[in-house]
């Protein structure tokens, strides 16, 4: 048991460059995920008076201000309308198919992707941050065509106010094609979400090659010991000489000092 465990070592030692090249996959996957966008950004922009009445969906005839509104954003996006009418929208899109948005979880994941912001030029952006540009730009646009709704609706909730005020556009002008659509990209030389893959595909290509080294050695039919040769010869052996290796190493240390 132990003579095999020592052949098994010696031969790690013969054939470790094995080992280094089954690292080879894990220097690729690393390699082209760190240089592979795996994050977006897209964001609808418009420039809005940031005091414009936004309808309150749970009253017919209040307003809020939309900088009110984007000081709480959570509040915008967890709509129960709009949650409602988000899930319909879904279910009808193709490319929203793999997205299971009856599932709560599935549902808050989505939404803690998305922002709602003011600049100091007045322009509004609802953003999404993640994986997914498909159901990005689907969010993006959904929430934004949904603001915009909102924002025509205050304007004639406070007609009377707002009609002889040149500060406030009118509701015509608030529509999604007269919005900015703007996408960019992020990429990362690690996230923690690579950790499973990672550790797969070093571990298994590791494994292929202590596999192979086994086999190479085990399947090897030179003499591993005098054992070994005694027994095949069916003769008794006298004697060993030992490896010079060890002696020529330590004399070429003693030269060199």
């Amino acid at each position: 048991m132990f003579f095999n465990i020592r052949r098994y070592m010696y031969a790690l030692t013969q054939y470790w460059h094995w080992l280094i090249i089954a690292l080879i996959p894990l220097a690729a996957y690393l390699l082209i995920s760190g240089v592979r966008a795996d994050r977006f950004t897209l964001s609808r922009t418009f420039n809005v008076n940031p005091e414009y009445p936004v309808a309150v969906t749970t009253s017919p005839v209040d307003t809020i201000s939309l900088k009110s509104l984007a000081a709480t954003p959570g509040h915008f996006f967890t709509d129960r309308l709009a949650l409602a009418s988000w899930k319909r929208y879904a279910e009808t899109s193709p490319n929203l198919a793999k997205y299971n948005f009856k599932n709560k979880q599935t549902m808050l994941e989505a939404i803690k992707a998305l922002s709602l912001s003011f600049d100091q030029k007045n322009n509004l952006r609802i953003s999404y941050h993640g994986p997914d540009t498909e159901l990005g730009t689907q969010l993006t646009n959904y929430y934004t065509t949904r603001l915009l709704s909102r924002l025509r609706a205050g304007f004639h909730r406070q007609l009377i106010r707002l009609k002889d005020n040149k500060e406030y556009s009118p509701p015509q002008l608030l529509q999604l094609d007269k919005t900015r659509f703007h996408k960019s990209e992020h990429n990362s030389w690690w996230r923690d979400e690579r950790v499973g893959p990672a550790t797969l595909i070093t571990l298994l290509p590791l494994l292929i090659s202590l596999i192979f080294i086994g086999f190479k050695e085990f399947t090897d039919p030179s003499f591993k010991s005098g054992r070994q040769a005694a027994r095949y010869l069916n003769l008794p052996i006298l004697g060993f000489f030992p490896s010079l290796e060890p002696i020529i190493d330590n004399l070429q240390d003693g030269n060199s000092d």
